[in-house]
C-alpha cells in the first residue's frame, strides 16, 4: 500500500509541476547577422523572431522569416534573399533545443545566469546539431537571454556567387536576443 501512495504522489507531482510550468514568450526577438569582407559589410538585423521557453525543464524554440531580415544596403538584402538564403524555398529558420543546465537558473531570482544551448538549428533547409553558450538575464522580472556564435555558409549548403566566393567569408556571426514575457 505504501508503494501505491508513492508512485500517486510522484505522478501527482509530476503533473502539477507540468500544470504550473510557464512559459515565456517573445515575438519581438532579434537576431543580428554581420560579416566584414573587403568588397563590402554584411550587417542585417530581424527584429521579428518568435521564441518560447519553457520554465519546468528549460526547453527553447525560436523560428522567424527569412525575408525579415534587413539590411543597410538594399544590394546586400537584395543577394541576401534572392542569391544566398533563398526564402521562396525555405521561408524559416528554426532552433528546437533545451537550455542543458537549465537546473541552475531560477528564473524568480534577479541575477546573470551563464547557459548551455544545445538543440537543432535549421537554415536554408539544412539541420545542424549545435551547442553554444549565452546568458539569461534576470532582473525585476524580466527575463532576456542572449547568445552569440558563427554559421557556416557552406553546413548549411548556402552557395556564394563566384565573383564573391574570395571575398565573403564561410562564417557568419549571429547576435540573438530575447526578451521574454509570461504567457497565459
Amino acid at each position: 500500500m505504501k508503494n501505491i501512495l508513492l508512485i500517486i504522489a510522484v505522478l501527482a507531482t509530476g503533473i502539477i509541476t507540468q500544470i504550473n510550468a510557464q512559459k515565456y514568450i517573445t515575438k519581438t526577438g532579434k537576431i543580428e547577422i554581420f560579416s566584414e569582407t573587403p568588397l563590402f559589410v554584411i550587417d542585417g538585423v530581424n527584429k521579428k523572431v518568435a521564441s518560447i521557453l519553457n520554465s519546468a525543464n528549460g526547453d527553447i524554440v525560436a523560428s522567424t522569416l527569412i525575408r525579415s531580415f534587413r539590411f543597410e544596403e538594399a544590394l546586400v538584402e537584395e543577394h541576401f534573399n534572392e542569391n544566398y538564403l533563398e526564402p521562396n524555398k525555405f521561408p524559416k529558420a528554426i532552433f528546437k533545443g533545451k537550455i542543458s543546465n537549465f537546473e541552475g537558473v531560477d528564473l524568480g531570482k534577479d541575477g546573470t545566469y551563464d547557459i548551455t544551448i544545445v538543440g537543432k538549428l535549421t537554415i536554408h533547409g539544412q539541420t545542424r546539431d549545435i551547442e553554444e553558450t549565452g546568458k539569461i538575464i534576470v532582473e525585476n522580472g524580466k527575463i532576456s537571454a542572449s547568445t552569440q556564435f558563427n554559421v557556416s555558409l557552406k553546413e548549411y549548403h548556402i552557395k556564394i556567387e563566384k565573383a564573391y566566393k574570395k571575398a565573403i567569408k564561410d562564417e557568419i556571426k549571429l547576435n540573438v536576443h530575447f526578451d521574454y514575457k509570461f504567457y497565459r
